[in-house]
């Protein structure tokens, strides 16, 4: 529900003013939403401004709605049948039990956004990887009154943020989940050895989570805010939001004679506290493995890097 005459906060009356200096504004910017976060104004479900937040972060303009009608038009003749029944099989099951979600986000609504991803995609790209569509559904759910700027976030999202999530072997992702068990490593030894002696590698238990960038976990609004965090300071901090909840997990995996069960479901998410945690590990952490954990996602180097790494550290 829209409540008119309402009080703007602080971050929406920022967000309004001209910035004569973009990068100081956005630094700005990230610094409100870290320390006061964004509001919910009374008489509303969810921030109201949170899409034009998260378009400013991402330095995505408004998106024409003549571009994207374009762009939809060419789907029936772009789009493989192969390409539409792998997006139909998903979009369906979509956060299937958030009823919130769907009063706000139609099936149709997913399917022409993924279908438009997935014929604008560049051609040496995966148009359509599983799991896209949960990546999509917190976009969708806060741009849900603009398809075409849901659109264009996840766009850039996907080709600009972390484009190696979604190559035909997702590379980006299987770096980010052996960074996951070194993080873990340096973090918590403790949890990390006995992860491995049951044979418990992130690659079994965390893989939902780094390709949706938790979005597989609920509640939707915790996810959300933690979002904004993610489109504020990077999405690589995704890596470290999931150490942080196998910790805040920990006593219930160490004293668990088939952590696997655990690890199926992860608790629900704790924003503040994950943010938090995951901050409190950045101190702790080498700067060369910081800095390969910030461009995982798209920089194709990480891997061998990161090989280095370990082994001139014999981790």
């Amino acid at each position: 529900m829209d409540v008119k005459g309402r009080k703007k906060d602080s971050i929406e009356q920022f967000i309004e003013l001209p910035q004569i200096l973009v990068d100081n504004g956005l630094s700005q910017l990230r610094y409100m939403i870290l320390i006061e976060g964004l509001s919910i104004p009374d008489g509303y479900e969810q921030c109201p401004y949170r899409s034009y937040v998260w378009s400013i972060l991402c330095k995505v303009p408004v998106y024409p709605a003549y571009k994207y009608q374009q762009t939809i038009s060419k789907i029936s003749r772009n789009l493989s049948p192969e390409v539409y029944q792998k997006i139909k099989n998903d979009t369906f099951r979509t956060l299937m039990n958030d009823k919130a979600f769907h009063s706000r986000v139609s099936e149709d609504s997913l399917m022409r956004i993924l279908a438009a991803i997935a014929t604008s995609i560049p051609e040496n790209k995966v148009g359509y990887v599983q799991g896209l569509n949960v990546l999509l559904a917190p976009i969708a759910y806060t741009c849900y009154k603009s398809e075409p700027q849901a659109f264009a976030i996840l766009h850039h999202l996907i080709t600009k943020q972390i484009p190696l999530y979604i190559t035909p072997n997702l590379d980006g992702v299987h770096t980010a989940l052996s960074l996951v068990d070194l993080v873990l490593k340096i973090i918590d030894p403790v949890l990390s050895e006995f992860l491995d002696s049951k044979f418990l590698k992130a690659e079994i238990y965390a893989f939902p989570s780094v390709l949706t960038l938790c979005a597989c976990t609920p509640p939707l609004k915790s996810l959300i805010k933690m979002w904004d965090f993610l489109f504020a300071y990077g999405t690589h901090m995704n890596l470290l939001f999931v150490v942080a909840q196998l910790i805040r997990n920990r006593s219930t995996l160490l004293k668990s004679l088939q952590p696997m069960k655990e690890l199926r479901n992860f608790p629900a998410l704790d924003e503040n506290n994950i943010i938090k945690l995951s901050l409190s590990f950045i101190p702790e952490l080498p700067k060369d493995l910081y800095d390969m954990i910030t461009r995982h996602g798209f920089d194709p180097s990480v891997p061998k890097e990161l090989a280095i790494f370990i082994k001139a550290h014999k981790l």
